[in-house]
């Protein structure tokens, strides 16, 4: 008999589910927990940049390459066991990761020292996108994302801190921590984008509380400006916005809160009086941290690198340099500047339309994923190879099949046969 696939009606996202079905898994079936614990636990690794950290710091003998593997393999076949439907908002996501994986494995536009390995670089990270999409696709998926992305905050932290108290060393920059992620830089922006996707599927006041108290550590230990400012500026809109609900708990809060934050600045100051070098790096930043000093927040580095990498946009604006220029011939700190050097118009287009694709969405539905979205767009000025890292499309996928519910299966069926006129 003739057979054809056919598309059966979107099923409703766990963004409308009922305020309990976030958070119990007790009643799923198996698969489903598999897919939150086993799934979840992968991504929030891969986020973390555990398996990678660990091994460029010698504490673990897997390779990151293997991990890799097996985390596609694990990402793949269990959501097929849990049930997969298909979101067309995948294809937007995967749009700007094909096109950078295509111009640095096929067309290799770069000149770089670093040109023979872009290609494997940006397969890899192609197929963590694949693995995020693949587990997000699954009726338990966004439960998978809450649990990687609380995961993925308290290893990094939790990293940061061992670092700190000299059991591994991780940084690539004296006087500053970084945990996992090896620099100071990305911490707080995958603490700010992970907080974003606790706060749009969490419920609990409290415990987003906590989650904020384990990011503002990891920042504070960075020492690093712009992701203290967008901690703050992030947090301090979610807890005003409950305040009235939760009152007795912030006041508690706050009375434990502010001594332990005292404390903590002066272990800071205190570490940051190792060495000279040291001394100006740290105490600088820490110092403008804590008297909001604006004009020591700015970066006069930055600054000369940003105006340097935009003489190089205006050398070949229409069509870019090509994917892997950026970070090595040139350091922009600005994502916008970045993705034109590489990709030129087209690529910045991309970019800047998938990101207002999102907003106009939000702002659509009432501000849904409102917090995530900020997270991840407030990085962009001062950001630069983001979109490279697997917290980024976590965290990205994640507002966007929250803003995107809609889900089709396709199954093999047969026509009806028609009905006799007698």
């Amino acid at each position: 008999m003739p057979s054809m696939f056919s598309a059966r009606s979107p099923f409703p996202s766990q963004a409308h589910a009922p305020a309990g079905a976030l958070a119990s898994v007790s009643s799923d079936p198996l698969s489903h927990r598999l897919v939150i614990w086993i799934c979840g636990s992968i991504l929030g690794l891969l986020a973390a940049d555990v398996i990678i950290g660990a091994y460029n710091a010698g504490i673990s003998p897997l390779k990151p390459a293997l991990f890799t593997v097996t985390a596609f393999a694990a990402c793949v076949g269990l959501p097929l066991l849990a049930g997969l439907r298909f979101a067309p908002i995948s294809l937007l996501i995967l749009l700007l990761p094909a096109v950078r994986l295509f111009d640095a494995a096929l067309l290799s536009r770069s000149v770089t020292s670093l040109q023979g390995q872009a290609g494997m670089d940006h397969l890899r990270v192609m197929i963590a996108i694949v693995a995020i999409l693949t587990v997000l696709s699954t009726d338990p998926g966004l439960r998978a994302a809450r649990w990687a992305a609380i995961l993925a905050m308290f290893m990094t932290t939790g990293s940061e801190i061992a670092e700190m108290l000299g059991l591994a060393k991780f940084s690539s920059i004296q006087g500053r921590y970084a945990g996992f992620n090896s620099h100071p830089n990305f911490p707080p922006v995958l603490l700010c984008e992970m907080l974003g996707i606790t706060f749009a599927l969490c419920r609990s006041f409290k415990i987003n509380c906590l989650l904020i108290g384990v990011a503002f550590v990891g920042v504070a230990l960075t020492y690093g400006r712009s992701g203290f400012i967008v901690l703050v500026l992030m947090s301090g809109a979610y807890v005003l916005l409950n305040a009235r609900k939760n009152l007795p708990f912030l006041l508690l809060m706050a009375a434990l809160a502010i001594p332990a934050a005292g404390v903590g600045f002066a272990v800071l100051q205190s570490r940051t009086q190792q060495g000279i070098l040291k001394d100006k790096n740290t105490s600088e930043r820490l110092q403008a941290i804590y008297d909001l000093d604006f004009e020591k927040l700015k970066s006069p580095e930055r600054a000369k690198d940003l105006a340097d990498a935009w003489e190089g946009v205006m050398k070949k604006p229409l069509l870019g340099h090509g994917t892997g220029v950026s970070g090595v011939l040139w350091a922009p700190h600005n994502e916008y500047v970045s993705i034109w050097l590489e990709l030129g118009i087209p690529g910045l287009l991309i970019f800047v339309g998938t990101l207002g694709t999102l907003v106009v969405r939000s702002v659509m539905t009432g501000g849904r994923a409102g917090y995530l979205l900020f997270a991840i767009i407030a990085y962009t000025p001062a950001g630069q190879g983001r979109i490279e890292m697997p917290h980024y499309y976590l965290a990205l996928s994640t507002a966007a099949f929250m803003l995107w519910p809609q889900r089709f299966r396709f199954a093999l069926t047969s026509p009806k046969p028609a009905e006799s006129a007698g």
